[in-house]
């Protein structure tokens, strides 16, 4: 059950950001802001699902992608799917803007999370967190990129224009919306200090906001939402990365070890494609629209490194 207090903080933001789903959505022309209430109380029952009211509570929560009301909703059908194929009960606790949800799950605050590769990273050295599943992307795979976007009427061309110019990033603990455009970047010789200003939206959907408005003259984001806002002739792409681990279901280390097993056995299961399709929303717009695989630590060697460089890390490297 998503906490009310905690919804009320996710409601209090989400209603002053700007209408960019509607845009996507073809319904309001570029540069019209208006305020939008995409979840309101009367819809908070969908996020509780039935259950036997002896089972196991754990609680689950996620990185913030889009706009927050979007998230809650398209995470409560999953966790209702996690309910009937594993028998226990979840409740969940969305972030806000002041919460670290790398603290939250390394201090058991939150059981099980569906968070990005550095968050992961950060909460594995920090907590001992631990990953279980890895989302597999809409090409199959469990690894996906990130975009470097600006305006059409933009006069960048290349990542090294980038200098004397403003940056917007999304969450600091975003792998696509931060450290990914870092290593891009930094391959492209352009360090923070060359930049005229940069900033931390929060979100992907916050920062082509950002980028959108004019407000700062490219960001990184997700390459599914970027590909789709430059298909729509809203935003040029800048620059595409290669690719990288993607987002991972992660456990707290307090988790016992038959409930991890538990959970990772029902996220296996999960045909998002297929059986359970028609029960979610909008799972196509996550990170994961065609379920999880296995995955280990070791699959995260190389953006460990690049996290170690860049100072978002602790760690020597060799």
């Amino acid at each position: 059950m998503v906490d009310r207090k905690q919804l009320a903080k996710i409601l209090a933001y989400a209603s002053s950001i700007v209408l960019l789903l509607l845009i996507i959505a073809g319904c309001a022309p570029f540069g019209r802001e208006q305020t939008v209430h995409l979840y309101t109380e009367d819809s908070q029952a969908t996020v509780v699902a039935k259950m036997d009211q002896t089972a196991p509570v754990y609680t689950f929560s996620f990185d913030r992608r889009m706009d927050p009301a979007e998230d809650v909703k398209m995470y409560a059908p999953f966790l209702r799917y996690l309910e009937q194929a594993t028998g226990y009960r979840f409740k969940m606790l969305p972030m806000t803007p002041s919460d670290n949800i790398v603290d939250a799950l390394g201090q058991g605050r939150v059981d099980v999370a569906a968070i990005g590769t550095l968050s992961y990273l950060q909460a594995h050295q920090k907590y001992g967190v631990r990953v279980i599943a890895a989302g597999l992307t809409e090409k199959g795979k469990a690894e996906y990129k990130a975009l470097i976007i600006t305006a059409t009427n933009s006069n960048l061309h290349s990542l090294k224009d980038l200098k004397g110019k403003t940056f917007a990033f999304g969450a600091d603990t975003s792998t696509q919306g931060h450290l990914i455009p870092l290593i891009m970047l930094d391959k492209a010789g352009i360090k923070l200090a060359d930049l005229a200003g940069y900033t931390f939206t929060g979100s992907h959907f916050d920062t082509a906001n950002s980028v959108l408005s004019g407000r700062y003259a490219a960001g990184g984001i997700q390459d599914r939402l970027g590909r789709e806002l430059a298909d729509k002739g809203l935003i040029r792409i800048l620059a595409e990365s290669e690719n990288f681990p993607s987002s991972t279901i992660s456990v707290s280390p307090a988790l016992p070890e038959d409930v991890v097993e538990k959970i990772q056995a029902a996220l296996l299961a999960f045909q998002p494609q297929g059986k359970d399709k028609a029960s979610l929303y909008n799972w196509d717009q996550s990170e994961m629209p065609l379920g999880f695989v296995t995955t280990n630590d070791q699959a995260f060697e190389k953006v460990r490194t690049w996290a170690v460089r860049l100072g978002l890390l602790d760690g020597n490297l060799p």
